[in-house]
């Protein structure tokens, strides 16, 4: 009887073509990369569990930290500068400083320099806006998130009116800026609070041509960058020019190839300071 042949060694085949039909392939994976991958997704979990970041605005230690309660429920944190060599019996300007959505605010920064408080003696308040808050809403930004926003524009105007009887604060001489979600803010306190502004510096903010005929009474210096992806430069263009038309005074400066961040160069400019401090509201 013939003996029979051994069967051929079977080859090596891969796990994924040799599986049973209907189950699910067997795929070898490396150690440090099954680490990685757990590593990641522990990561991706921790993130999606965090609070939305706080909006805290930066301001230099110089600044006094203050609390105001507001009408019912409400609330303000700010920030509090004094004149550098106030003298009793004196009134001095004030210069609210509202902050981006990030917590930016540069124009706190300079005020704050030794050589500003020497040539410009004032007062300046930064206030926050934390989230979810923002200062002002206006339907020109078609953002879902702003729909929901509650404004804090309106303690910000009661802390300011009680500042006034409480501080040497010249009523004539109070003066609005700020940077993005601020600059925003400022075109929403002209807009809604005309009669306690003496002068406004928006800067890449926006706002609604409808209310123009309300902004006429205060003078206006805007700054926007010409390639800002974030507000279209469109917005400070459009609206100082009708201030303009309607027979108010608006300033624009806008920096050709510049993006978002117009306010690095706005904020050094000499030139606005000396404006800005020389403007005085008629009683």
């Amino acid at each position: 009887m013939t003996a029979l042949s051994p069967l051929p060694r079977r080859r090596n085949i891969p796990d994924a073509l040799s599986s049973p039909v209907n189950q699910k392939p067997v795929i070898r994976q490396r150690p440090f990369l099954v680490l990685i991958a757990a590593l990641l997704a522990l990561s991706n979990a921790v993130h999606a569990q965090k609070p939305a970041q706080s909006r805290k605005p930066r301001y230099e230690p110089e600044y006094e930290h203050r609390f105001f309660k507001g009408a019912g429920d409400t609330e303000l944190k700010y920030g509090w500068l004094a004149p550098l060599h106030a003298k009793i019996g004196e009134k001095y300007p004030l210069v609210v400083c509202l902050h981006g959505s990030g917590g930016s605010v540069k124009a706190s920064a300079v005020l704050a320099s030794q050589p500003m408080r020497e040539k410009y003696p004032a007062f300046v308040m930064v206030p926050e806006a934390d989230r979810p808050f923002t200062w002002a809403k206006t339907d020109v930004i078609l953002r879902p998130s702003l729909e929901t926003m509650p404004e804090k524009l309106p303690v910000l105007i009661e802390a300011v009116r009680s500042l006034m009887k409480t501080e040497a604060v010249d009523p004539t001489r109070i003066y609005v800026t700020g940077q993005s979600m601020g600059g925003v803010g400022s075109w929403g306190a002209i807009a809604q609070h005309a009669g306690i502004f003496a002068a406004a510096v928006p800067v890449c903010g926006a706002w609604s041509l409808e209310d123009v005929p309300k902004m006429t009474g205060v003078p206006v210096w805007a700054f926007h960058g010409g390639k800002d992806p974030t507000v279209p430069v469109h917005f400070s263009r459009d609206i100082t020019a009708a201030i303009n038309k309607a027979g108010g005074t608006a300033k624009y400066t806008e920096y050709p190839g510049v993006g978002h961040d117009s306010w690095t160069k706005a904020y050094d400019e000499p030139e606005m300071w000396a404006w800005l401090f020389a403007q005085k509201r008629k009683q």
